[in-house]
């Protein structure tokens, strides 16, 4: 089995600190860097385990222009569980963003 993928996260020092473990708590980049200067669509599954919706508190601060969509009944696999919300959702987007052109 290839763990390519696993080991990148194994070895990334950007996870959430804990007592003994300092994470991503060390990690200093300029916020030059960390800001997002386009539109931005965020789709949450707002049931998602694996990635939790408090991630999204003061996104805002780093994406200015956002735009973010909840979807109460999704989780984490939310393309696979509404791939017609999800595409609508995009579309509408994409016409918006060009319309504001």
């Amino acid at each position: 089995m290839r763990r390519g993928g696993l080991h990148c996260y194994a070895a990334s020092p950007l996870r959430p600190p804990s007592a003994d473990d300092p994470g991503a708590a060390w990690v200093e980049l300029p916020n030059a860097l960390l800001r997002v200067s386009v539109p931005t669509l965020v789709i949450w599954g707002m049931r998602d385990q694996a990635l939790l919706p408090s991630l999204l508190e003061g996104l805002e601060t780093w994406v200015p222009s956002l735009r973010i969509e909840r979807l109460p009944d999704a989780t984490h696999w939310l393309l696979h569980e509404q791939p017609e919300r999800v595409l609508a959702s995009i579309e509408a987007f994409v016409a918006s963003a060009q319309r504001a052109r």
